[in-house]
């Protein structure tokens, strides 16, 4: 998954829930793309501490600023 581009990414990922792909496909993708997410947090040290987190949804906002898409 590291070979895509962060636009196709997206792009993967609207398209699987636009014509309901499978579940764990998806789920695929959303993972990809919240360790992308937080990989940069990281590396731009805007977070100090990393909470256990146990699931956390997409919100296409945090997407969307991240990929500087809004």
């Amino acid at each position: 998954m590291e070979t895509l581009s962060d636009e196709l990414l997206i792009q993967a990922y609207s398209d699987a829930k636009t014509y309901n792909l499978n579940l764990d496909f998806i789920r695929l993708l959303e993972d990809e793309i919240l360790r992308r997410i937080v990989v940069k947090l990281i590396s731009e040290s805007k977070i100090e501490n990393i909470p256990t987190i146990s699931s956390l949804p997409i919100d296409s906002n945090v997407v969307n600023e991240y990929f500087n898409l809004a």
